[in-house]
């Protein structure tokens, strides 16, 4: 069974969000957070991050949530830091003071919620 789906609107909190991906981890043995038969991109659970929302795509697989569960269990208070994607966008987030990036788990920074000046930086060459 998929993980529970939340819309933009209806946004958790990161510690919500870690219990969700625990509870769907222990409760089935899909492969995907979503729906299989959705779109890859498909945004399926959305999170929030101080200022900043996130999402989590349907395509999201059980190994690379279990990597992220263990990097939560070592690291309890886990900051997300964002960091150019497979596409070189500003998006993708990456995980803890080594920023981390887990290549299937597929949590991405909505653009409209990151500082302009993070875009300008990255165009530059400059730090995320």
């Amino acid at each position: 069974m998929p993980m529970e789906r939340t819309g933009r609107g209806e946004w958790i909190s990161k510690s919500e969000f870690h219990s969700r991906l625990r509870r769907w981890f222990r409760d089935t043995n899909d492969a995907v957070v979503g729906d299989p038969d959705a779109h890859a991109l498909t945004a399926w659970v959305w999170v929030r991050d101080g200022h900043r929302l996130a999402r989590l795509n349907a395509d999201t697989t059980r190994d690379a949530v279990a990597a992220y569960l263990e990097l939560v269990r070592t690291l309890p208070e886990i900051d997300w830091s964002i960091v150019p994607s497979a596409r070189g966008h500003p998006t993708k987030i990456a995980f803890g003071p080594d920023r981390i990036v887990l290549p299937a788990f597929h949590l991405y920074a909505d653009p409209s919620t990151i500082p302009s000046r993070l875009f300008e930086d990255n165009a530059e060459g400059g730090a995320a």
